[in-house]
């Protein structure tokens, strides 16, 4: 019962990994009682039918057994959102972290596609992103795809790349979809890559099963750099770290979740042998000779201004495009929205006004996936879709979670953040304010699964899953029974440590090697485990302080 689910006319506190099963419920609800806007849906969508078909096995009753909560309150959700005059849906990580991820993010879009509610003041679809810079490597190809969403599968789209950085296309990968963070940890423990360069961000914390982690990156044969602003946990375990500089220290700009790009500039200069990303990636590709096909340096620019010409060169015309945007706009008008171009000199505020959506074939990212498999569509599959620049619908089956509760472990496990501190306190933890608001990993439990364990409010108690355990003080809270919420947040970077000594303190000991077929997102929201008390509240565990 978070502060948003406490000011919300219906609260749906469903079973972890069981989204999609309401999402298909609601959709169930829409089209049964005639909330569609079948004009809307007719010209501008494709694959109604087939949504139609699976989500009619889905009423709001199998939907409640499936999520454990009533089907009446889930009737009251659905005529919210079908008999509503304006809709804006967002999801974050409890969606992405969770059971059947990408399905369950196509099943919201397919709300507001169904209700017509898209491109149209207060109708919108949010899939947030973490943090603004999140949203820069997505458009930046820093994710595994093509920058500029580019499609990998489209040759043209390679030729386009290949041409924008004068090489031979065949350079460019692009003859299988990218290898996602969990099959590189793979290869990495099967000794398949020998070196790995980990560049702001801490899997020693961050990535489930913690314990085959810290293996994988302690391995000899491994050779593993990291770069970082802080001596975090991943960091304890490189063989080089380079230290990096922050936000403040360095110059570049941010996209938020709404296309909105920001100029940030340095404030001040970076302490000691710090340096900024830019300038780090710049002297290694100085360093390896790195040319272009006429052999000339392939990196032809110095400056974060000079590096962002580049890329919005690359954008002009794609659905990202910052061709119109500069440094001198960005200071004067503070934000643009991208698309920003001739068409739009002064960005554009709202998508998809027209109903016309990024889905030609030779136009669109990619040309989607098996929602239940994660298998690719090739181009001659998509192009039968005949999309036409209208938006897909796409539904998927629910199948349960892969880790149900045992008997030896009969309580569900969910992670997630509190407000107090970001990812893996890196940054946070070293703020007094922050670091005295939230010092120390909790449990929340509720009042039943308490009372049968006997566990009262600020117990130290034991969390264990099959893959590892935590200590932490329980919290009584309103969390539905049989769930337990731990925050993520804390690892031992503060203990000068890479990985525990003694009590465990990081959530992701108990998470599981899982992942969704088609995000390749692992999966943080279902785990079963177990807990039992070792002290009262007030008593001081080893290495620990009493509350």
């Amino acid at each position: 019962m978070t502060p948003v689910a406490r000011e919300a006319d219906v609260h749906l506190p469903i079973r972890n990994g069981t989204n999609l099963a309401l999402l298909n419920a609601l959709q169930h609800e829409l089209i049964a009682n005639g909330w569609v806007d079948r004009g809307f849906v007719e010209a501008h969508t494709i694959g109604f039918d087939g949504v139609a078909k699976i989500v009619a096995e889905y009423p709001p009753e199998r939907a409640a057994e499936i999520c454990g909560v009533p089907a009446e309150r889930i009737r009251e959700a659905a005529r919210v959102v079908g008999t509503a005059d304006r809709l804006v849906s967002t999801c974050l990580q409890g969606v992405y972290q969770s059971h059947q991820a990408t399905a369950s993010a196509v099943a919201i879009n397919d709300l507001n596609l169904l209700r017509g509610m898209i491109g149209k003041p207060g109708c919108t679809v949010f899939q947030m992103n973490g943090q603004p810079t999140a949203q820069n490597t997505r458009e930046c190809g820093a994710n595994g795809d093509i920058a500029a969403f580019l499609n990998w599968q489209n040759p043209e789209h390679i030729q386009r790349l290949a041409r924008h950085w004068n090489v031979d296309p065949s350079v460019i990968p692009h003859w299988f979809r990218h290898t996602h963070a969990m099959q590189i940890f793979r290869y990495c423990e099967q000794g398949a890559i020998k070196l790995l360069w980990i560049s702001g961000t801490n899997p020693a914390v961050s990535l489930p099963e913690l314990r085959r982690i810290r293996s994988i990156l302690g391995q000899e044969r491994l050779f593993v750099v990291v770069q970082d602003a802080f001596l975090s946990e991943t960091g304890r375990l490189a063989d080089v770290v380079l230290p990096a500089a922050l936000w403040g220290e360095k110059t570049g700009t941010f996209t938020n979740a709404d296309r909105t790009v920001h100029l940030s500039e340095k404030a001040v200069e970076p302490p000691g042998q710090a340096r900024s990303d830019l300038d780090i990636w710049l002297e290694f590709a100085r360093m390896m000779e790195l040319r272009d096909a006429d052999g000339q340096p392939l990196l032809k620019w110095s400056s974060p201004e000079e590096a962002f010409d580049h890329f919005k060169r690359l954008t002009d015309g794609r659905p990202c495009d910052y061709s119109g945007m500069s440094y001198q706009r960005l200071r004067g008008r503070g934000q643009i929205q991208w698309p920003c171009n001739a068409d739009h000199p002064d960005g554009k505020e709202r998508l998809y006004e027209d109903g016309r959506f990024n889905t030609d074939p030779g136009y669109c990212e990619e040309y989607g996936h098996d929602l239940t498999t994660g298998a690719a569509n090739e181009e001659k599959d998509y192009r039968a879709l005949n999309p036409a620049g209208r938006a897909i619908l796409k539904a998927a089956h629910y199948s349960p979670p892969h880790e149900q509760p045992t008997d030896d472990y009969p309580l569900l496990l969910t992670t997630g953040r509190s407000v107090f501190h970001f990812h893996t306190r890196t940054k946070t933890g070293r703020s007094p304010q922050l670091q005295q608001a939230a010092p120390e990993v909790w449990v929340e439990v509720s009042p039943e699964d308490a009372k049968q364990l006997a566990i009262g409010d600020g117990d130290l108690v034991r969390l264990q899953s099959r893959r590892g355990s935590l200590q932490g003080r329980a919290r009584i809270a309103d969390v539905r029974p049989g769930v337990l919420f731990v925050p993520f947040h804390y690892g031992y970077w503060d203990r000068g440590r890479a990985g525990p000594d003694g009590g465990a303190t990081a959530a992701n000991e108990l998470t599981i090697t899982d992942w969704d077929p088609v995000s390749k997102q692992p999966y943080f929201k279902v785990a079963a485990v177990r807990l039992a008390r070792l002290e009262p509240a007030g008593d001081t565990p080893e290495g620990g302080e009493a509350r």
